[in-house]
């Protein structure tokens, strides 16, 4: 009850949160800025939260009673803020989070400060207007080329259409791969009801045509958010058909065609193509133009998973990786990957804007059917107006800065692939298509055991030996991220010329604007000095 002495002090203490004076907030804002400044002068320190020193700190499993004051709460964030990884150093080049340009935060700050929900017009206001002309300047960049003259008028037309939608705004690709593929799903099952009687009552249905069940095909190079798309639309895991790579781990069309056909004579109905466009382990981009015409000529949606290289459409001097982009039927963007916007900001477009009408979903106290809120057509209720962040970022860094950051990025790794090349005690594994790369240690006396065991045919010295690089690889890795050095991640490929069994590589992501050769040469040579130890 309000007029208990004691209720009453408590809300007014908690009152006093919502109500803080200007030197209150000053002070608390100083703290976290010069805990902020520590962070990012301090090492990478990947891995800590495995360190029992540090899980000391967050053992405590009751809820504060009292408020903390600023300063108390400061030295209890201090530990977590100190022991994060330090994702903006230039020899961080391990993972797809880099620096972030200095505006962001500020804007960031903003967007709180505003607490807009873009689920409904009532709690965004114009954000929701903006939200869509986000989408739309994306959606023109990707697709504007086929409206030709059209496409002003297009755009025009739909930007802000109440039943339609070029894209939505999701937390990033996973859910952004989801949406897509339910979209995928929902309309080919439509006219037996699927988003009505359920996905069992439209294979039923499915079945008496015939049809022995659904599919989706991809690369083996696909992402895992597929396999969780495939499991939570109810297509399963198994039938996320996995398709060979060729040597450069782009999608192997020869086997596409083979999947495609056996699929057909066992009678499973293809939902989706999915072509990658910059796969996350390998950087590598399928044959987009081809896989277009595979998913045109059997009538299925076709999807590019351009999470981290569909920013390449940006850079006039690598845009042609990605031809064949502008016929997917949609296309998975992350704008906190190499769009340099905070975590937490992903998209999915779609070219035909109607297509969302598939999946959409009325609430009458919330989104109502002749309202043009976005929040009818995404997975997500309540969404923050993320779409700000990138607002700026279009506008703050523009399509020229975009361009370059890509450029310079994809010269980077081209740089370090031929330092690699030339080097005794590194084996470059692929190419780089991008800015990704990986190689593996291989000093000169392995190097040529390992070549007089392929030219002899001799598979198992072949094996022996890349199990013990391999061996020597994750050793590396291991130490170099432990002594808070450079930091690279690896992963396991298999090369077609190496047989079936799986080598280890060192995977090195090149996008942080700050990172220049002098780095990843410094990498090297704490890998050699690594080695030399082992």
């Amino acid at each position: 009850m309000m007029d208990d002495k004691v209720t009453q002090q408590h809300w007014l203490k908690a009152l006093a949160a919502f109500e803080l004076s200007q030197e209150e907030l000053a002070e608390f804002e100083q703290q976290l800025s010069a805990l902020s400044a520590q962070h990012l002068q301090a090492e990478l320190r990947p891995g800590l939260s495995n360190n029992s020193k540090v899980e000391q700190y967050f053992y405590s499993s009751d809820l504060p009673e009292q408020a903390k004051s600023f300063n108390q709460y400061s030295a209890l964030l201090q530990p977590s803020v100190l022991g994060s990884v330090n994702t903006t150093r230039p020899d961080f080049v391990g993972h797809m989070t880099s620096a972030l340009p200095s505006f962001m935060p500020l804007m960031q700050k903003l967007m709180a400060a505003l607490n807009q929900n873009n689920v409904k017009l009532e709690t965004s206001g114009y954000f929701t207007d903006l939200e869509r002309q986000v989408l739309a300047i994306l959606h023109r960049t990707f697709y504007g080329s086929e409206y030709g003259e059209q496409a002003e008028s297009f755009y025009q037309k739909t930007m802000h259409q109440p039943k339609q939608a070029l894209g939505v705004f999701c937390s990033g690709g996973t859910l952004a791969n989801i949406m897509a593929l339910w979209v995928a799903r929902n309309r080919l099952l439509s006219a037996y009801g699927v988003a009505e009687k359920g996905l069992m009552a439209a294979l039923m249905s499915l079945g008496e045509e015939g049809y022995q069940g659904l599919a989706v095909l991809v690369s083996e190079r696909g992402h895992y958010s597929l396999s969780k798309a495939a499991d939570v639309l109810g297509i399963g895991r198994d039938n996320l058909v996995a398709v060979a790579v060729d040597d450069q781990h782009c999608i192997d069309l020869k086997d596409l065609e083979t999947k495609l056909a056996t699929l057909k004579a066992k009678r499973i109905k293809v939902m989706a193509i999915v072509g990658v466009a910059g796969a996350t382990e390998t950087g590598s981009i399928d044959d987009l133009k081809a896989l277009a015409d595979f998913a045109q000529g059997i009538d299925c949606h076709f999807h590019v998973d351009g999470a981290w290289g569909g920013a390449a459409i940006f850079s006039q001097r690598h845009r042609h990786k990605l031809k064949g982009i502008e016929r997917a039927d949609s296309i998975t963007l992350d704008a906190h990957k190499q769009l340099y916007v905070p975590m937490g900001a992903g998209m999915v477009l779609f070219k035909d804007p109607e297509r969302v009408n598939a999946i959409k979903h009325h609430a009458s106290y919330i989104i109502r059917s002749d309202s043009k809120d976005l929040g009818a057509y995404t997975l997500e209720g309540s969404r923050p107006a993320v779409s700000l962040l990138l607002h700026a970022g279009l506008h703050l860094i523009g399509r020229e800065g975009y361009g370059a950051l890509i450029d310079h990025s994809v010269h980077l790794a081209q740089e370090f692939a031929r330092i690699i090349r030339s080097s005794r005690d590194f084996e470059l594994i692929l190419e780089p298509r991008l800015n990704i790369l990986s190689y593996r240690y291989c000093p000169e006396p392995y190097r040529s055991e390992l070549n007089k065991a392929l030219a002899a045919g001799d598979a198992e010295s072949v094996v022996s030996i890349n199990r013990l690089l391999s061996e020597k690889t994750i050793a590396i890795q291991v130490a170099q991220a432990a002594a808070q050095k450079g930091f690279v991640s690896r992963t396991q490929l298999h090369l077609p010329h190496y047989g079936d069994a799986p080598i280890h590589v060192f995977r090195v992501v090149l996008a942080n604007p700050y990172t220049q050769v002098c780095h990843l040469q410094q990498i090297l040579e704490e890998q050699r000095l690594i080695a030399r130890a082992l």
